[in-house]
Parts: structure tokens; C-alpha cells; sequence
């Protein structure tokens, strides 16, 4: 390879500005890292940190040995506390030659290094040459040179048409991608790449080590024309070769690059900034190298023909011709303000100046200017006096040129109906810029967006009322139905929801819908400023509100009648114009009353039953809710009546509902223990009662009752009663203990008693208790005739309240011991005797008692032989209620013998 002399001074220049790179972001380098000693390394953010981490990116899975400087191996343990100092990092893996990397860990730093592509044993370049990367990343000698198996390309725009595609490297780049204009003052990029095909043309990889040649045609260049950089390229074994610009920079050489992070970077200066990248971002490309065109800043146009021509191992694979002009370009930029600069009133109108300036060094044609409103309500945004054509965004469209250095400028008004922020935005669509041909800002390569904004911002006070019906926790309600004479809390809010404050608000709440004489409200919070008019309405006195503020009035209204009550909040304001906004609630009054029937209710006996019909009816314009129905069957302390059963409707329920029967409270009550009654409905219970035995005669009465969480009123009562008639039903049964006894024998005895019973059924005593016997005539009537034969003596009276009885049957069991002996109380007449006797007693009888008289009777030797003797009892007494005179007799057969 050739090395012209000017070689010497145009390296030491540019290697100087190579240096300077160490100290910057390298463009491989992300997440904030720079470059430190050939790795990428965090900057230390924490001073006070003693230990520095190494991260290690590791694709392939290499075995890493880490050494400090003093070769002691690292315990990957400690990779996140290393001290800082100097490192090296050897990757292997068999069958691959071993690569190491030097790394720097600083205190409180973190150092990333990424593991190198091994290459396999044997297939490490001992020569210089070029080589292509096969698909495992392997680099290949290339021994044998035939241009057929090669491509080589060489552009400077990256246009990415149908000809080359600098992202994929396929293709033949276009005309237009090999002749390019730029802007005077710019760098220039121009890029080449070589490929291999080792299957002809089946598949294609990248050269590394071509050499490339760059030479300017000197006769068609002029404006001095001259190269300004060149890829220095890297060797195989990742170190750099040295510039190549030789031939007072008319020529250069550089050599296709390995993807070795080691290449240097695209120039970069402030004076002389590039133009374009060619596509690719970055030198690091297996396959791709380049270099760079400036011109004499003293031109003020220059052209230059480049020819480029690819070797691999000194022998010519191909030559591109490239055709560059440097040329003068407009410069637009664009700027747009508020005249004003002040808020705005609505309606009020603002003036707003577009400004288009050229600073470039040639002039721009066909400009095409667009205004549009981007920001704020397009309904309430309109623009006057536009300089061009109205569009229908709300803007205006105009079409003009500027030469180099030139400027112009539009003014229009615009106005809002509404408060907000309003913004639009001008916009350079297209121009175009001579040499360079059509731009779009924005989308055509180095060429940004061309637009400006500029707002207007309108204020004004904004009132809104909003009245609602609200709970105690201020929670809106949706529909508000109480009853009468039952508070809502009603909330009126007025809002200044503007950019102003809202001036003079006055507030005024009326009843619309409703009598009056029927509605009231109570106090208002806050009572600051507020006018009572009459018990129905309100006025404020005037207020400020200023912009996000409220003022907030509650207070609680009622009605004494059913109906629907609508009221109206408004206000008035000197700058912000009158509002309304109502709230309504009904008031619907569940009414509740009860009766109560018996069925049958007079003239009945112990033991009889009756129906007690207890309706309670909704005669309301609400759901009667929680409604309680109860029966409570005796509550005079007796019971005087037994529950037997019961069933309740509600109107729109099917199913009868059951009762439930407390015998300690003596209630029967509906279950479940509280229903709802709808408006105009009715709940009907029917209970089963029966009189006991024993009642006393005379009228029973009983209450129903209900209760209501809501109804009016919330508790009722209904009284029915049933008349019991008298009932005394007696009975007297005889038996003796011997028969038959034998005549003229003292000692041959029988015990005759006479058993006499108020029976349970009764309902009254028996009073002036009177019996008489007569013992051992022949007629079982003949109490009071003729005299019986047999002699009694040893008469015994036993009286028993409450007796022992089967209580299925009601017969007694228990005999005359069970009472209590009385015939010391009761009149014996006479004590001893032939025939009859009488006795009474002092006391009366009452119901379920029952009288033992007991004698003792022989046959006197007058009796005649096998004949039946009858002892006859009878028992007269008196109702002591009725007065009904009752007689009760009995007989008891007993035959004498000899």
C-alpha cells in the first residue's frame, strides 16, 4: 500500500482529534456510561463509595476468569465489591483461542464489559489480508480472489429506494443515492461496503480488510473539494490502522471494518457539522467503511467527482463514481407571538404576528404556510383579517417565496366566545430550496419541523347552580320520598368554574310546584347575608366568588300534605350572567288504621270458639315498611280465653302468611314479625280463640295492635269482645261397697256414697247444696215418700276442689281422700236413723269440685229375702249467678239376704 507524503500532516491533526474522543459518551456506550481504558464504565455519582461493581454481558455463555493487577484470580462473590484498580477478564471456551479485556473499577462506579466473539482455533488471521464473517461470527480467510464472488457498493444518500438499502446492504445503489448536494459549510459523509459470496451468490457476508480507494477527479472539482476524514479501519486483531489522506487530501484509503467497537467515530465539529450518515449510525458495520468531503469556506459553490474503487488482497473487485455538490441552501425559521400578550375577555379579540425568515444563502420558493388552532374549543374560536386563504381549522393557507436573508410576516386577529386556553399553530408544509429540490420539514432527511405556536388565554367567570336533595352525609339523592312533616335536606351550590371572579352574586330560592300553605323551610346555613321571604324561600345579599370557589346554602324543608314539592334556585351576577337549577321531592304518607271483629261474639258456652278478623288497612300514597300486627288474646292477668290458631294476607301477596303464638304474653303475632302494607292495601289476620272451661259469664275483650316504622299513625290499637252466657252442668252418680247384706245382722254393713259434681263446664257456683236420702225403699224415685227400711248411721261428708281426673277423658280418679273431711261443717239430719236423712252444707261449689257423703247402712230382719232395696240421693242447689234452681238424683241398688 502506497503512502503519499502529505500522509504525515493531515494524520497528526486528526489523530488529535481521535483522542479527544476518550474523553466523551462513546457512541456504543449507553445508560450514561463513558468509555475508560477500551470499556464502557458508569460515572461515579457516589464519591463517598469505597468499592466499585462489574457487570459482565456473557451471550454465549464463555467461561470468565477475572485478575486483579497483581494476577490473583477475583471470587465472582466479590464482583459487586470490587476495589478499585486495574482488571483483566480472560473469556474461553474449547475449541476457541482465549480473548481477554482490560477493565478500570472506580469507586462507587459500575463497569459493564461485554464478552468478545471467540474465534475458533486455527482460524485466527497470522497475516494481513481481508476476510469475511461467516454466520457464527468466525472470521474466514479469503485465499482466492474472483470479483464474481464479490459486490462492492459506494453512495453518499441514503434514500433507501429501490436501489441500495444501507440497513440491509442489499441491492445497487440508485443515481440518486450516488449524487448528492449539500449545504455549503457541511461535511459529508460517503460510505462503501464489500461483500462475499463463498456459494455464488446463495448467500452473502461481509468483507473485513478490503481496501478501499477514494480519489478526487481534480479536473471536474472545484471550490476546493477536499477529503476531511477517512475510516481508519481496524485490523483483525482489533487494533486501529493509521489515516490514510494523502495527495493534498485528494485521495484517501481506508479498509472495510470488523464490528469491533474499536473504529473511529463519525467527525463531529461545530464549525463544520455532517451533513448525513449515508444510513448507517455507526462505523461499527462488518463490512463498511468511509470518509468524508469538506470544501474552501470561501467558495461559494464547489462540485467534486469522486471515483472509489474496492480491492481485496491488491486485486481490483470494483469502481463507483459518485458526483458531489456543494451548493447554497435556505435557512427557514419560523416564529409566532401574541401582540398583546394579555388574557382576553370572551368576544375580545387579539393580534397575533407570524414571522418567516431565510437565514440561509440561497432563497426558498413556493413556501406554503399553514395556521391551524390545535388547543381549545373550535366552536368557540373564530380568526379575522387572515393573510391568505380561511381553511377549516380555524386558520388561513398562503403560498410565498424569500430570498437568502429575507423575511416576512402575517398578522390576523382572533377571538373566543368561551373561557380557555386557545392555541394554534403555524406550520411550513413544503418549499422549495433550488439545488436541494422539494423539502418537507419534518420528513425530508436533515430537515426539521418547521412550526411555531402561540396561545391566547380567555378568562371570565363561569357560574353554574346546582340544587339537590342530600342525606345527612351530603350524598345526592336520586328521588327523595318522605312523609309529611318529615325534613329533606336540600343543598343549593353555586360554582365559579371561570378564570375570573364572579361579581355581585346574588342568590334567590323559591317554591314553584306545591302549596305553600303546605311547605316550609327551616334554617339556611350559613345565615351570614340571607333574607327569610315568608317560611317558602330566600334571597342572599350580593357576594363575590372568586375563580374555583363555591358558595353552598343548605337548609331542611318539609310539607304538612301529600304531593310533590318543587322549589327553584337562581342567581343573578353584574358580570357572569343568571342561572336556575330546582330540586323536588314528594311527600307520600303511608296511613294506617285497624279493626277488629269476633265471629260469633255473644251468648257462648265454655269451650267454644270463635274467629277474631283483625284488618289493617293503608288508606296512604306510600308503602306502610315494618309493619307489626299482633293479637294479644287475655291481658287481664285470667286467661278467660285459649289461642288456637291463626293465618294473615297482604293485598298483592298469594301466600298466606303464619302466626306465632307467645303463651307467656299471651300473643299471637305475625311471622315474619314485620311486613310491608302497599298504598292501599290491607293486611288481614284471622286468630282462632276458644273459651275455657270454667269461665265465669259476662263480656271479654281483647286488643289488637300494630306498629310502623313510617306510617301515620305508627302505632294502632282495635278492641273486640265476646259476651259468655252462664253454663252449670252438675252430675250425681251412687255406689255402695257390699251387696248384698245380710237381714237382722249389725255386722253385715255396706258404705253408700253419694257422689255430686260441679263439672268443669260450669261457669258458676252452686249454692244452697242441699241432699236427701232415703235408704231401702223399693222405688229408685222415692226420695221423699215412704220410708225405706234400712237403718244408716256413721254419715261422712268429703269435699274436693280440685280432684284428680284423666285429662283425655275428664273422669275423676282420685277418691274421697283426696279432699277434705267437712262433716263438722255440714247440718246431719239425723245423724242416725231408719229411711231418710238430710244434709246441707255451708259452702258453696265451685266448678270441677265435687261432695263425698258417705253412710253406713244395715237391712233389719223386717227385710225380705233376695229382694233389691234402693237407697235414692237427690241434690238440689242454686246458680249462684243465674239463680236457676238444679236438681240432680241418683239411685243405688243393694239386695238383703238371709
Amino acid at each position: 500500500m502506497n503512502k503519499k507524503f502529505a500522509w504525515l500532516a493531515l494524520t497528526g491533526v486528526l489523530t488529535l482529534a481521535s483522542c479527544g474522543q476518550n474523553t466523551t459518551t462513546d457512541p456504543t456506550c449507553t445508560n450514561g456510561q463513558v468509555l475508560q481504558n477500551g470499556a464502557c464504565v458508569t460515572p461515579d455519582t457516589n464519591p463517598g463509595a469505597t468499592t466499585g461493581v462489574l457487570n459482565i454481558t456473557n451471550p454465549n455463555g464463555y467461561t470468565v476468569v477475572v485478575k486483579n493487577a497483581s494476577g490473583t484470580v477475583v471470587d465472582p462473590k466479590t464482583y459487586g465489591t470490587l476495589t478499585p484498580g486495574n482488571y483483566t477478564a480472560t473469556f474461553s471456551s474449547s475449541g476457541y483461542t482465549d480473548q481477554s479485556v482490560n477493565f478500570t473499577i472506580t469507586a462507587g462506579g459500575t463497569t459493564t464489559i461485554v464478552a468478545p466473539t471467540l474465534v475458533k482455533t486455527g482460524t485466527t488471521p497470522t497475516k494481513a489480508g481481508a476476510y469475511y464473517v461467516n454466520a457464527k461470527g468466525e472470521l474466514v480467510a479469503i485465499t482466492s480472489v474472483n470479483p464474481a464472488n464479490f459486490r462492492f457498493s459506494a453512495w453518499m444518500e441514503d434514500v433507501r429506494d429501490a436501489g441500495f438499502n444501507p440497513t440491509t446492504f442489499a441491492g445497487t445503489p440508485t443515481a440518486a443515492e450516488q449524487d448528492e448536494v449539500a449545504p455549503l459549510n457541511r461535511q459529508n459523509i460517503l460510505g462503501a461496503y464489500m461483500a462475499y459470496t463463498p456459494d455464488n451468490g446463495t448467500t452473502w457476508f461481509p468483507v473485513v480488510g478490503a481496501d478501499v480507494r477514494w480519489d478526487l477527479i481534480t479536473e471536474q472539482t472545484t471550490g476546493g473539494v477536499r477529503f476531511s476524514a477517512a475510516d481508519d479501519g481496524a485490523m483483525d486483531s482489533g487494533a486501529m490502522r493509521p489515516l490514510d489522506i494523502n495527495a493534498n487530501a485528494t485521495s484517501a484509503l481506508t479498509w472495510t471494518n470488523r464490528q469491533s467497537n474499536n473504529n473511529v467515530a463519525y467527525p463531529a465539529s461545530a464549525t463544520y457539522p455532517t451533513y448525513n450518515l449515508t444510513g448507517v449510525n455507526s462505523p461499527d458495520v462488518n463490512g463498511y467503511t468511509w470518509t468524508a468531503l469538506n470544501h474552501d469556506p470561501a467558495a461559494t459553490a464547489a462540485h467534486a467527482r469522486i471515483r472509489v474503487v474496492g480491492y481485496v488482497n491488491g486485486q481490483e473487485i470494483e469502481k463507483q463514481w459518485l458526483t458531489k455538490d456543494f451548493a447554497p441552501s435556505a435557512n427557514l425559521t419560523i416564529t409566532k407571538v401574541n401582540n398583546n400578550n394579555t388574557d382576553a375577555a370572551p368576544n375580545e379579540a387579539r393580534t397575533f404576528t407570524i414571522t418567516v425568515t431565510n437565514r440561509g444563502q440561497g432563497p426558498a420558493t413556493g413556501i406554503r404556510l399553514n395556521d391551524v388552532l390545535k388547543t381549545g374549543s373550535a366552536a368557540n374560536y373564530s380568526v379575522t383579517g387572515v393573510p391568505g386563504t380561511a381553511n377549516a381549522q380555524d386558520g388561513f393557507d398562503t403560498t410565498f417565496d424569500l430570498a437568502a436573508g429575507q423575511s416576512r410576516q402575517f398578522t390576523f386577529t382572533a377571538q373566543a366566545s368561551d373561557v380557555g386556553q386557545y392555541c394554534d399553530v403555524a406550520s411550513i408544509s413544503t418549499y422549495n430550496n433550488g439545488p436541494f429540490g422539494q423539502v418537507t420539514p419534518g420528513t425530508t432527511p436533515g430537515q426539521d419541523a418547521l412550526s411555531a405556536q402561540a396561545c391566547m388565554t380567555v378568562r371570565a367567570p363561569k357560574l353554574t347552580i346546582i340544587k339537590d336533595i342530600v342525606d345527612a352525609s351530603g350524598n345526592v339523592l336520586a328521588d327523595a320520598n318522605v312523609a309529611v312533616n318529615t325534613d329533606v335536606r336540600v343543598r343549593i351550590t353555586v360554582v365559579n368554574n371561570g378564570d375570573a371572579p364572579a361579581q355581585g352574586v346574588q342568590v334567590t330560592d323559591r317554591l314553584r310546584d306545591g302549596a305553600a300553605a303546605n311547605y316550609s323551610i327551616g334554617a339556611v346555613t350559613p345565615a351570614t347575608g340571607v333574607t327569610m321571604q315568608g317560611d317558602d324561600g330566600f334571597t342572599t345579599a350580593a357576594q363575590n366568588i372568586a375563580p374555583g370557589a363555591s358558595a353552598v346554602y343548605t337548609f331542611p324543608a318539609r310539607a304538612s300534605v301529600d304531593g310533590r314539592y318543587c322549589d327553584v334556585a337562581s342567581f343573578t351576577s353584574s358580570n357572569a350572567g343568571a342561572g336556575s337549577d330546582d330540586a323536588c321531592f314528594t311527600v307520600a304518607t303511608a296511613r294506617l288504621a285497624i279493626t277488629k271483629t269476633n265471629t260469633p261474639n255473644t251468648n257462648l258456652r265454655p269451650g267454644a270458639q270463635f274467629t277474631s278478623t283483625i284488618v289493617v288497612t293503608n288508606s296512604g300514597n306510600a308503602t306502610a315498611t315494618g309493619v307489626n300486627v299482633n293479637d294479644v288474646i287475655q291481658n287481664s292477668g285470667v286467661a278467660t280465653q285459649f289461642f288456637q290458631s291463626g293465618t294473615y294476607t297482604v293485598t298483592g301477596t298469594a301466600q298466606q302468611g303464619s302466626v306465632s303464638y307467645d303463651a307467656t304474653t299471651r300473643t299471637a303475632n305475625i311471622v315474619p314479625n314485620t311486613v310491608n302494607i302497599p298504598a292501599g292495601g290491607n293486611l288481614t289476620l284471622t286468630v282462632t280463640s276458644s273459651v275455657p272451661a270454667g269461665v265465669a259469664p259476662g263480656e271479654y275483650c281483647d286488643v289488637a295492635a300494630y306498629t310502623s316504622s313510617n306510617a301515620l299513625p305508627a302505632t294502632g290499637t282495635a278492641r273486640a269482645c265476646v259476651t259468655v252466657a252462664t253454663s252449670l252442668s252438675e252430675h250425681i252418680q251412687s255406689s255402695d261397697t257390699v251387696d248384698p247384706i245380710r237381714i237382722g245382722d249389725a255386722n253385715s254393713t255396706s258404705i253408700v256414697t253419694f257422689t255430686s259434681e260441679n263439672e268443669r263446664t260450669s261457669n258458676e257456683n252452686t249454692t244452697a247444696n242441699t241432699w236427701l236420702f232415703n235408704y231401702g225403699t223399693l222405688d229408685p224415685a222415692n226420695y221423699n215418700g215412704e220410708n225405706g227400711i234400712f237403718n244408716f248411721s256413721n254419715v261422712q261428708v268429703w269435699y274436693d276442689a280440685a280432684p284428680t281426673r284423666n285429662e283425655q277423658t275428664g273422669i275423676i280418679t282420685s277418691d274421697y281422700t283426696h279432699g277434705q273431711n267437712v262433716t263438722t261443717q255440714a247440718t246431719i239430719n239425723p245423724g242416725t236413723g231408719t229411711g231418710k236423712l238430710n244434709v246441707t252444707v255451708p259452702f258453696e261449689m265451685v266448678p270441677g269440685s265435687v261432695v263425698y257423703i258417705r253412710t253406713q247402712i244395715t237391712a233389719p230382719a223386717t227385710a225380705v229375702n233376695n229382694q233389691s232395696y234402693q237407697s235414692v240421693g237427690r241434690w238440689e242447689n242454686t246458680g249462684k249467678i243465674s239463680g236457676i234452681r238444679k236438681i240432680n238424683q241418683a239411685a243405688e241398688s243393694t239386695t238383703t239376704v238371709q
